[in-house]
């Protein structure tokens, strides 16, 4: 008998449509690193890994893999446990992961349930300079390149609006729970140990060129 996915899962009476849709799922997963219940593009996956959560898991864990699922907010990720596919961030990305985990414990504090806190582009950019010092202000080239690819991860949407303009200040940015996922710090004094290394030597890192620091896509 050949091995085929259909083998490998012939003994959990799936539907042969969910059968075809799981390696597509799979692929969209890896790709983009999160999958969120609240967006309606991302529901129907999100529900058909819900549902078959286990199958999905031992998928994954085939190939190095760990599916993680954040009850809370309500979205799945996928890590590696390998070095090989992990993403390797410049400095100033790793620096912004960590500004922006900051802003939302600072401003979830005021809000209940899950709701995702809200901020602006002037708010990001002062607590960048604040965090790592105004010799490492970002240029707006640079600035642009950063928070698209953030919003690319999955970690901010802009309110209210189709485009990320960072040159107004007022455009609002809501914060997403997978920014909790991406630095999984548990308490205030390990977040306030991120920040103290890269606020009493914002060039610390400078040697690691490219790479920045090693996070979890």
């Amino acid at each position: 008998m050949p091995f085929t996915l259909e083998t490998l899962l012939a003994s959990t009476d799936l539907p042969e449509k969910t059968t075809r849709e799981i390696p597509r799922v799979m692929n969209r997963l890896l790709g983009q690193t999160f999958l969120y219940q609240d967006q309606e593009r991302d529901k129907e996956d999100y529900y058909l890994i819900y549902r078959h959560r286990a199958i999905f898991a031992a998928l994954f864990a085939t190939a190095g893999f760990k599916l993680i699922h954040n009850d809370y907010h309500r979205i799945f990720q996928v890590v590696s446990e390998y070095g090989y596919c992990r993403k390797r961030y410049k400095l100033d990305e790793s620096l912004m992961i960590v500004v922006l985990r900051k802003l939302y414990e600072e401003q979830s504090e005021h809000l209940s349930l899950a709701q995702d806190p809200v901020v602006t582009v002037g708010d990001v950019r002062e607590e960048y300079r604040t965090i790592t010092g105004k010799e490492r202000d970002l240029g707006i080239g640079q600035y642009d390149a950063i928070m698209r690819r953030m919003r690319r991860l999955g970690l901010i949407d802009v309110v209210e609006a189709r485009s990320l303009d960072v040159r107004d200040s007022e455009t609002r940015i809501r914060l997403r729970g997978s920014v909790k996922m991406m630095l999984p710090v548990q308490t205030a004094e390990e977040l306030e140990a991120w920040v103290r290394r890269y606020h009493i030597d914002p060039d610390a890192l400078a040697d690691e060129g490219d790479g920045g620091d090693d996070d979890d896509e």
